[in-house]
């Protein structure tokens, strides 16, 4: 420690973790950086992963919203006594990475609720078409959770737009007919990622989703459990 005019008692020099200068004749104090400690302002690479996660995530679910349906998840999360971005994000969450991407489709859920899935769900393309396939399924008895006037729903990734959730066109099928069909649009062509469940006529409630993946088109699609 150096006494900077003995006119002036200004100090220059390190005392602990504090540094003293003088700059214009003034005294001044900064903290001194602890070696292998970051400052609190620098994020640390998990916080960055951790923040970018959420940001993607609650885009994903305003996306969501707007070209699929709001009330699947208010649906479901009114079930549980949660809000429904709130259930989206802790389900889905681990799904995507730090970096805004959504990197694991076979466990995202694209749909969650209270109605069953039937069993044996299968995707065949139909012949002669490049883009429409045929979705076939077991026959269940009737309960309060699946009633045979359920409602078929196809649910899409498109490789070419991963972060688009969208609906399948030309739905047709239900519970108690054994099997549906559906068209992917053009983006098709570069592979889907598809999700069947089944919607209550009206609306009031729906089943969580089995995935399927179309590689390309008019490749056959693969089940994965």
């Amino acid at each position: 420690m150096k006494v900077k005019d003995l006119s002036q008692p200004l100090l220059s020099g390190r005392m602990g973790n504090l540094i003293y200068y003088v700059r214009n004749g003034v005294q001044c104090v900064r903290r001194a950086e602890v070696p292998g400690k970051k400052r609190k302002k620098e994020r640390s690479d998990q916080q960055k992963g951790v923040t970018g996660r959420f940001a993607i995530v609650q885009a994903f679910y305003a996306a969501y919203c707007r070209q699929v349906s709001r009330d699947i998840w208010r649906a479901a999360a009114r079930a549980e006594g949660k809000m429904a971005h709130n259930l989206f994000n802790s389900t889905n969450c681990r799904c995507f990475s730090g970096e805004g991407k959504l990197v694991d489709f076979v466990n995202f859920t694209f749909t969650k609720g209270s109605l069953l899935l039937p069993r044996g769900l299968k995707i065949e393309q139909v012949e002669g078409t490049e883009r429409r396939f045929r979705v076939s399924w077991q026959e269940e008895r009737e309960w309060a959770t699946a009633t045979g006037s359920d409602l078929l729903q196809i649910g899409v990734l498109y490789d070419s737009l991963p972060l688009g959730p969208r609906l399948a066109v030309s739905v047709s099928g239900r519970r108690q007919d054994l099997c549906g069909e559906f068209t992917l649009s053009e983006r098709a062509t570069d592979g889907a990622h598809v999700y069947c469940f089944f919607a209550r006529e009206d609306g009031s409630a729906y089943s969580d989703c089995q995935y399927f993946r179309i590689s390309a088109i008019p490749s056959h699609p693969q089940h994965t459990t």
